[in-house]
Protein backbone atom coordinates (compact mmCIF):
# COMPACT_ATOMS: atom_id res chain seq x y z
CA UNK A 1 0.00 0.00 0.00
CA UNK A 2 1.23 3.48 -0.83
CA UNK A 3 0.97 4.74 2.78
CA UNK A 4 2.89 1.77 4.13
CA UNK A 5 5.59 2.27 1.52
CA UNK A 6 6.12 5.80 2.82
CA UNK A 7 5.95 4.73 6.46
CA UNK A 8 8.86 2.37 5.76
CA UNK A 9 10.93 5.07 4.03
CA UNK A 10 13.71 6.14 6.42
CA UNK A 11 14.86 9.01 4.16
CA UNK A 12 11.84 11.25 4.79
CA UNK A 13 12.58 14.72 6.12
CA UNK A 14 10.80 16.11 9.18
CA UNK A 15 8.42 18.11 6.98
CA UNK A 16 7.66 15.08 4.81
CA UNK A 17 6.94 13.01 7.92
CA UNK A 18 4.51 15.70 9.09
CA UNK A 19 2.62 15.51 5.79
CA UNK A 20 2.60 11.71 5.90
CA UNK A 21 1.22 11.72 9.44
CA UNK A 22 -1.59 14.05 8.38
CA UNK A 23 -2.44 11.84 5.39
CA UNK A 24 -2.28 8.70 7.52
CA UNK A 25 -4.69 10.20 10.07
CA UNK A 26 -7.05 11.79 7.53
CA UNK A 27 -7.04 9.73 4.30
CA UNK A 28 -10.66 10.47 3.38
CA UNK A 29 -10.24 14.20 3.97
CA UNK A 30 -7.06 14.32 1.86
CA UNK A 31 -8.87 12.93 -1.17
CA UNK A 32 -10.93 16.12 -1.31
CA UNK A 33 -7.98 18.51 -0.83
CA UNK A 34 -5.84 20.31 -3.39
CA UNK A 35 -2.08 20.27 -3.00
CA UNK A 36 -2.21 23.83 -1.63
CA UNK A 37 -4.91 22.92 0.90
CA UNK A 38 -2.91 19.91 2.10
CA UNK A 39 0.23 22.06 2.34
CA UNK A 40 -1.60 24.60 4.48
CA UNK A 41 -3.16 21.94 6.72
CA UNK A 42 0.18 20.24 7.37
CA UNK A 43 2.22 23.49 7.59
CA UNK A 44 4.57 22.73 4.69
CA UNK A 45 5.11 23.99 1.14
CA UNK A 46 3.43 22.40 -1.92
CA UNK A 47 6.86 21.39 -3.19
CA UNK A 48 7.34 19.26 -0.05
CA UNK A 49 4.17 17.35 -0.89
CA UNK A 50 5.33 16.80 -4.48
CA UNK A 51 8.65 15.41 -3.23
CA UNK A 52 6.80 13.12 -0.82
CA UNK A 53 4.63 11.81 -3.66
CA UNK A 54 7.71 11.13 -5.77
CA UNK A 55 9.25 9.15 -2.88
CA UNK A 56 6.07 7.07 -2.94
CA UNK A 57 6.90 6.13 -6.53
CA UNK A 58 4.31 8.29 -8.30
CA UNK A 59 4.68 11.29 -10.58
CA UNK A 60 2.80 13.80 -8.44
CA UNK A 61 -0.07 14.60 -6.13
CA UNK A 62 -2.84 13.69 -8.61
CA UNK A 63 -1.50 10.17 -9.12
CA UNK A 64 -0.91 9.84 -5.37
CA UNK A 65 -4.58 10.65 -4.64
CA UNK A 66 -5.69 8.17 -7.30
CA UNK A 67 -3.70 5.35 -5.65
CA UNK A 68 -4.87 6.42 -2.20
CA UNK A 69 -8.49 6.32 -3.36
CA UNK A 70 -7.99 2.81 -4.74
CA UNK A 71 -6.54 1.59 -1.43
CA UNK A 72 -8.86 3.49 0.94
CA UNK A 73 -11.60 0.79 1.20
CA UNK A 74 -9.00 -1.77 2.27
CA UNK A 75 -7.47 0.66 4.79
CA UNK A 76 -10.85 1.40 6.36
CA UNK A 77 -11.83 -2.26 6.46
CA UNK A 78 -8.56 -3.26 8.16
CA UNK A 79 -8.77 -0.45 10.70
CA UNK A 80 -12.35 -1.40 11.55
CA UNK A 81 -11.47 -5.08 11.91
CA UNK A 82 -8.46 -4.47 14.14
CA UNK A 83 -10.29 -2.08 16.46
CA UNK A 84 -12.79 -4.79 17.41
CA UNK A 85 -12.23 -6.28 20.85
CA UNK A 86 -12.27 -10.08 20.32
CA UNK A 87 -13.83 -10.86 23.71
CA UNK A 88 -16.43 -9.38 26.07
CA UNK A 89 -16.34 -12.09 28.74
CA UNK A 90 -19.54 -14.00 27.93
CA UNK A 91 -18.43 -16.03 24.88
CA UNK A 92 -19.26 -19.69 24.32
CA UNK A 93 -16.62 -22.19 23.08
CA UNK A 94 -18.12 -22.03 19.58
CA UNK A 95 -17.95 -18.22 19.60
CA UNK A 96 -14.33 -18.32 20.75
CA UNK A 97 -13.47 -20.74 17.93
CA UNK A 98 -14.87 -18.27 15.41
CA UNK A 99 -13.28 -15.21 17.05
CA UNK A 100 -9.80 -16.68 17.16
CA UNK A 101 -10.05 -17.89 13.56
CA UNK A 102 -11.19 -14.45 12.40
CA UNK A 103 -8.47 -12.73 14.39
CA UNK A 104 -5.80 -14.88 12.74
CA UNK A 105 -7.22 -14.04 9.32
CA UNK A 106 -7.29 -10.32 10.10
CA UNK A 107 -3.74 -10.40 11.47
CA UNK A 108 -2.39 -12.12 8.37
CA UNK A 109 -4.30 -9.82 6.04
CA UNK A 110 -3.04 -6.71 7.82
CA UNK A 111 0.52 -8.03 7.97
CA UNK A 112 0.43 -8.75 4.24
CA UNK A 113 -0.45 -5.11 3.61
CA UNK A 114 2.56 -4.04 5.70
CA UNK A 115 5.03 -6.13 3.71
CA UNK A 116 7.04 -4.40 1.01
CA UNK A 117 7.79 -6.95 -1.76
CA UNK A 118 11.00 -5.12 -2.66
CA UNK A 119 12.24 -5.42 0.94
CA UNK A 120 11.37 -9.12 0.99
CA UNK A 121 13.30 -9.64 -2.25
CA UNK A 122 16.37 -7.91 -0.81
CA UNK A 123 16.19 -9.97 2.39
CA UNK A 124 15.79 -13.16 0.35
CA UNK A 125 18.94 -12.18 -1.56
CA UNK A 126 20.79 -11.70 1.73
CA UNK A 127 19.72 -15.20 2.81
CA UNK A 128 20.98 -16.66 -0.47
CA UNK A 129 24.32 -14.88 -0.20
CA UNK A 130 24.96 -15.67 3.48
CA UNK A 131 26.99 -18.71 4.46
CA UNK A 132 25.06 -18.81 7.72
CA UNK A 133 21.83 -17.39 9.17
CA UNK A 134 21.50 -16.50 12.84
CA UNK A 135 18.25 -15.46 14.54
CA UNK A 136 18.41 -13.57 17.84
CA UNK A 137 15.55 -13.11 20.28
CA UNK A 138 14.78 -13.39 23.97
CA UNK A 139 11.63 -14.19 25.90
CA UNK A 140 8.90 -15.38 23.53
CA UNK A 141 11.12 -14.65 20.53
CA UNK A 142 13.77 -17.24 21.39
CA UNK A 143 11.62 -20.39 21.00
CA UNK A 144 10.13 -18.83 17.86
CA UNK A 145 13.65 -18.27 16.51
CA UNK A 146 14.42 -21.95 17.17
CA UNK A 147 11.38 -23.02 15.15
CA UNK A 148 12.28 -20.73 12.25
CA UNK A 149 15.85 -22.09 12.23
CA UNK A 150 14.56 -25.68 12.11
CA UNK A 151 12.48 -24.74 9.07
CA UNK A 152 15.51 -23.14 7.37
CA UNK A 153 17.63 -26.19 8.15
CA UNK A 154 15.01 -28.39 6.50
CA UNK A 155 15.77 -26.72 3.17
CA UNK A 156 19.54 -26.73 3.56
CA UNK A 157 20.25 -23.39 5.24
CA UNK A 158 22.82 -23.35 8.05
CA UNK A 159 20.72 -21.56 10.68
CA UNK A 160 21.00 -21.22 14.45
CA UNK A 161 18.96 -19.41 17.11
CA UNK A 162 20.44 -17.45 20.04
CA UNK A 163 19.15 -15.49 23.03
CA UNK A 164 22.57 -13.95 23.77
CA UNK A 165 25.73 -13.05 21.89
CA UNK A 166 28.96 -15.04 22.06
CA UNK A 167 31.46 -12.45 20.85
CA UNK A 168 34.19 -15.02 20.09
CA UNK A 169 31.68 -16.92 17.97
CA UNK A 170 30.63 -13.74 16.13
CA UNK A 171 34.23 -12.73 15.38
CA UNK A 172 35.03 -16.22 14.06
CA UNK A 173 32.16 -16.27 11.56
CA UNK A 174 32.51 -12.60 10.61
CA UNK A 175 36.01 -13.16 9.22
CA UNK A 176 35.05 -15.99 6.87
CA UNK A 177 34.58 -15.50 3.13
CA UNK A 178 30.82 -14.87 3.07
CA UNK A 179 29.31 -12.54 5.63
CA UNK A 180 26.80 -14.13 8.02
CA UNK A 181 23.26 -12.78 8.20
CA UNK A 182 21.53 -12.09 11.51
CA UNK A 183 17.83 -11.49 12.15
CA UNK A 184 16.98 -9.61 15.34
CA UNK A 185 13.45 -10.15 16.66
CA UNK A 186 12.02 -7.51 18.98
CA UNK A 187 8.30 -7.08 19.58
CA UNK A 188 8.39 -3.34 20.34
CA UNK A 189 11.75 -2.47 18.79
CA UNK A 190 12.86 -1.10 22.18
CA UNK A 191 14.55 -4.18 23.68
CA UNK A 192 17.87 -2.89 25.08
CA UNK A 193 19.43 -6.37 25.10
CA UNK A 194 18.66 -6.87 21.40
CA UNK A 195 19.93 -3.37 20.60
CA UNK A 196 23.30 -4.16 22.20
CA UNK A 197 23.51 -7.43 20.26
CA UNK A 198 22.78 -5.52 17.07
CA UNK A 199 25.51 -2.99 17.89
CA UNK A 200 28.12 -5.69 18.39
CA UNK A 201 27.11 -7.64 15.30
CA UNK A 202 27.23 -4.47 13.21
CA UNK A 203 30.80 -3.88 14.43
CA UNK A 204 31.66 -7.41 13.24
CA UNK A 205 30.28 -6.57 9.76
CA UNK A 206 27.28 -8.89 9.97
CA UNK A 207 24.42 -8.21 7.59
CA UNK A 208 21.49 -7.34 9.85
CA UNK A 209 17.71 -7.52 9.49
CA UNK A 210 15.50 -6.33 12.34
CA UNK A 211 11.87 -7.43 12.67
CA UNK A 212 9.80 -5.08 14.83
CA UNK A 213 6.73 -2.84 14.90
CA UNK A 214 8.09 0.36 13.29
CA UNK A 215 10.91 1.64 11.08
CA UNK A 216 11.38 4.52 13.53
CA UNK A 217 13.05 2.45 16.28
CA UNK A 218 16.68 3.18 17.15
CA UNK A 219 17.71 -0.38 16.33
CA UNK A 220 16.65 0.12 12.70
CA UNK A 221 19.56 2.50 12.16
CA UNK A 222 21.98 -0.35 12.94
CA UNK A 223 20.48 -2.71 10.39
CA UNK A 224 20.63 -3.19 6.64
CA UNK A 225 16.91 -3.93 6.42
CA UNK A 226 13.84 -3.44 8.61
CA UNK A 227 10.71 -5.57 8.28
CA UNK A 228 7.61 -4.24 10.03
CA UNK A 229 4.98 -6.69 11.26
CA UNK A 230 1.68 -6.29 13.03
CA UNK A 231 1.60 -6.00 16.82
CA UNK A 232 -1.04 -5.03 19.38
CA UNK A 233 -0.58 -3.62 22.84
CA UNK A 234 -2.60 -5.67 25.31
CA UNK A 235 -3.74 -9.15 26.28
CA UNK A 236 -7.44 -8.47 25.59
CA UNK A 237 -6.48 -7.82 21.96
CA UNK A 238 -4.58 -11.15 21.94
CA UNK A 239 -1.22 -9.41 21.52
CA UNK A 240 0.86 -12.61 21.62
CA UNK A 241 -1.39 -14.39 19.13
CA UNK A 242 -1.23 -11.46 16.72
CA UNK A 243 2.54 -11.13 17.04
CA UNK A 244 3.29 -14.85 16.70
CA UNK A 245 0.92 -15.18 13.75
CA UNK A 246 2.53 -12.23 11.94
CA UNK A 247 6.07 -13.40 12.67
CA UNK A 248 5.33 -16.96 11.56
CA UNK A 249 3.82 -15.61 8.34
CA UNK A 250 6.97 -13.57 7.63
CA UNK A 251 9.38 -16.46 8.11
CA UNK A 252 7.16 -18.85 6.17
CA UNK A 253 7.37 -16.40 3.26
CA UNK A 254 11.16 -16.08 3.59
CA UNK A 255 11.60 -19.86 3.79
CA UNK A 256 9.36 -20.30 0.74
CA UNK A 257 11.40 -17.77 -1.24
CA UNK A 258 14.55 -19.69 -0.41
CA UNK A 259 12.90 -23.01 -1.27
CA UNK A 260 11.74 -21.73 -4.66
CA UNK A 261 15.22 -20.41 -5.38
CA UNK A 262 16.72 -23.89 -4.73
CA UNK A 263 13.68 -25.80 -5.96
CA UNK A 264 15.37 -28.37 -8.20
CA UNK A 265 18.02 -29.29 -5.63
CA UNK A 266 15.50 -29.55 -2.79
CA UNK A 267 13.15 -31.61 -4.97
CA UNK A 268 15.93 -34.11 -5.79
CA UNK A 269 16.87 -34.48 -2.12
CA UNK A 270 13.23 -34.87 -1.12
CA UNK A 271 12.71 -37.58 -3.75
CA UNK A 272 15.85 -39.39 -2.55
CA UNK A 273 14.66 -39.30 1.06
CA UNK A 274 11.18 -40.55 0.08
CA UNK A 275 12.74 -43.38 -1.92
CA UNK A 276 14.97 -44.46 0.96
CA UNK A 277 11.99 -44.44 3.34
CA UNK A 278 10.01 -46.70 1.02
CA UNK A 279 12.84 -49.22 0.53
Amino acid sequence: MIINKLLENVTLTGQEQAVLQFIHNNPQRVLGMTVKELAKASFVSPSTIVRLCQKAGVSGYTEFKYKLAMELPTMLELDQDLNIQPFRGDETPRTILNHVENFHRQSLNYTKQLFNPETLERVARLINEAQRVEIYGDGLNYPLAQIFCLNFQEIGVDAQAYDALNLMHAKTFAHQSNQPLAFILTHTGNNVHMYHIGEQLAQENYKLVVVCDSVKRDICRLCDETIVIMTTKNTIKLSNIVYVSSLQYLFDVLMSLKMVDNYQQIMKISQTVDQEKSD
